[in-house]
């Protein structure tokens, strides 16, 4: 059986078009950098660590951020469980793995050898699945599809999405199914997430797609 990452790696092979940056899950207020934009200076690393206090420090890589189909969101934490403590570093090296991208598998080994200090990333199954809207999650409010030693069912999904209207279908941005894992930190690593395919703009709404997500879902938690 293939693992979540040659799954993965198989499915996403073009490279990321945005990288972003987040502090303390701030999502609304994330520095945003297209592949199209030059790669920072150091002066803007400074700066934009030095605007505000925060505690922790996300990075969020973006492919195919124009099609729902085939966008994905890898998201890490730089916690206390990482080799790596220096904000500054974490935020050239992960400039510079997106700027000088090779692939999925390269941008996975590199993540746990210069960030991480181990093999890591996406070795361990998923703890939970959840869904909000790309960068307003926590505005929004996610809501909770699947946790750990649940049995997975289509249409409890679907009903616990439809609970939640502003979720279902939104002017806002796209929608994220998120996949995550060492929720508790068990794992010798940080948390972590990766968010698939979910949604289908139609007009000016994002509407979930469910059975993208009932795929997304099923080949996801089969390694659990």
């Amino acid at each position: 059986m293939n693992t979540i990452k040659e799954i993965l790696s198989q499915t996403i092979t073009s490279k990321p078009d945005i990288l972003q940056f987040a502090k303390d899950r701030k999502y609304e207020e994330s520095w945003i950098i297209p592949s199209s934009q030059s790669r920072p200076a150091t002066k803007e690393i400074e700066d934009y660590l030095s605007k505000d206090t925060f505690e922790t420090i996300i990075v969020e890589y973006i492919w195919n951020s124009q099609d729902d189909n085939k966008r994905f969101v890898l998201t890490i934490f730089l916690d206390k469980n990482c080799k790596l403590k220096d904000s500054e570093k974490f935020i050239s090296i992960s400039l510079a793995l997106f700027y000088d991208y090779r692939d999925f598998n390269t941008l996975i080994t590199e993540l746990d050898k210069q960030i991480i200090g181990n093999e890591y990333l996406l070795t361990s199954p998923v703890d939970a699945v959840n869904m909000s809207v790309f960068n307003h999650w926590l505005s929004v409010g996610p809501v909770d599809l699947w946790k750990k030693n649940e049995s997975y069912n289509k249409d409890i999904v679907k009903s616990k999405i439809m609970t939640r209207p502003e979720i279902e279908r939104t002017t806002l941005n796209y929608q994220g199914l998120l996949f995550r894992f060492n929720i508790n930190g068990e794992y010798n690593g940080p948390y972590y997430g990766i968010k698939t395919p979910c949604c289908n703009k139609i007009g000016n709404e994002w509407i979930v797609n469910y059975d993208t997500i009932d795929y997304w879902m099923r080949m996801m938690l089969k390694f659990t």
